[in-house]
C-alpha cells in the first residue's frame, strides 16, 4: 500500500455497528486512522470515547466536534452560546489529550430563515473566532465544514460566502465535504482552486443527489473516481475520511476495496508529507 495518502474511518459507523468499525480498524492497523466522532460529548460520550482512544493508540487521529445541543449562531451572552462553548472546551480536552492536531466543527445545526441569514452569518463568524482562541491553546486548528444542505433552509454560508469566511478565518481551515458539495450544487473544483493550501481534509460518501445520505462511495450518483482525480489536481496528498453512516448492507472485503481504490487513485510518483 502506498502510505503518502492518509485515510481515516469515521467513528460515525461506529454509533450504528461497533463490531464492524473495529473490525475494520483492526484489520488494516496504523494505515488506517480515525476521526473521533461523539454528539455531545458528555459525560457518556467521554467515558466511552477515552475507552476507544485507548485501543487507537496506534492509529492516526483527528476529531469531530460536537453536534447535539450545540449551536454557533447563537447570541453572545446567552445560555445558548455557553452550551455551546462548554460542548466544545470538553471536546478539545480530550482531543489534546489525545494528540489531535484537528477538529471538525459545523457552522450551524439549526433551520435558517431567509431573514436570519445576515446576522446569523455575523454572529457565527464571530463565535468561530472565539472557540479558535479556545483551541489555540489545546494545538488544534479548527476545520470548518460546509454544512449549509437543503434541508436546513436558507443557507447560512452559500459557496462564495464559505470560501471567503475561510478566507478571514485565519487560524482556521476548511473541511470539505464531497456529499454536502453534491447536494447543493457547489463546485469542487472552485472550492479546490480558491481555498488551495487552505482545506485541512476530505469527508468522502455517497448520495442519490437529493438527501445526505452517508452513503459508501460507490453507492450513489457520485463517480468517486472522477472526485478524487479533482482533488488530486491541487492537493497531492489529501486527509481522506470515509465518514460512512452505517454498516447494513456491506462487509469487511468491501471496507478494503473502496480503501485499496482511493490509495489506488493517488496519481504516481506522488511522494509528499502533509
Amino acid at each position: 500500500m502506498d502510505e503518502d495518502i492518509m485515510i481515516y474511518l469515521s467513528m460515525l459507523m461506529a454509533l450504528q455497528n461497533e463490531h464492524f468499525f473495529w473490525q475494520a480498524m483492526d484489520a488494516c492497523g496504523p494505515l488506517l486512522g480515525a476521526e473521533i466522532f461523539a454528539f455531545a460529548y458528555d459525560e457518556t460520550d467521554i467515558r466511552k470515547t477515552r475507552s476507544a482512544l485507548r485501543r487507537l493508540k496506534d492509529h492516526p487521529l483527528t476529531f469531530h466536534g460536537p453536534m447535539r445541543g450545540t449551536e454557533l449562531t447563537s447570541a453572545a451572552g446567552t445560555r445558548a452560546l455557553a452550551d455551546t462553548l462548554d460542548a466544545f472546551r470538553r471536546a478539545l480536552a480530550l482531543a489534546q489529550e489525545a494528540g489531535a492536531g484537528t477538529m471538525v466543527v459545523h457552522t450551524h445545526e439549526r433551520h435558517i430563515q431567509p431573514h436570519e441569514k445576515s446576522a446569523l452569518m455575523r454572529q457565527c463568524e464571530e463565535n468561530i473566532l472565539a472557540l479558535a482562541q479556545i483551541a489555540q491553546p489545546c494545538g488544534v486548528t479548527l476545520c470548518i465544514e460546509n454544512v449549509s444542505l437543503p434541508h436546513k433552509g436558507a443557507a447560512l454560508f452559500d459557496e462564495a460566502e464559505y470560501i471567503a469566511l475561510i478566507r478571514r478565518l485565519a487560524p482556521c481551515r476548511a473541511l470539505i465535504d464531497v456529499g454536502h458539495a453534491c447536494l447543493t450544487g457547489w463546485s469542487l473544483s472552485t472550492l479546490l482552486h480558491q481555498l488551495g493550501g487552505r482545506i485541512s481534509g476530505y469527508h468522502l460518501h455517497n448520495n442519490d443527489g437529493q438527501n445526505d445520505l452517508h452513503a459508501w462511495i460507490n453507492c450513489g450518483t457520485m463517480n468517486m473516481n472522477s472526485v478524487l482525480s479533482e482533488i488530486y489536481k491541487y492537493d497531492d496528498n489529501p486527509a481522506l475520511v470515509l465518514e460512512y453512516d452505517n454498516a447494513r448492507g456491506h462487509g469487511l472485503d468491501e471496507l478494503l476495496t473502496d480503501i485499496g481504490q482511493i490509495r489506488r487513485s493517488q496519481p504516481k510518483g506522488e511522494s509528499t508529507s502533509r
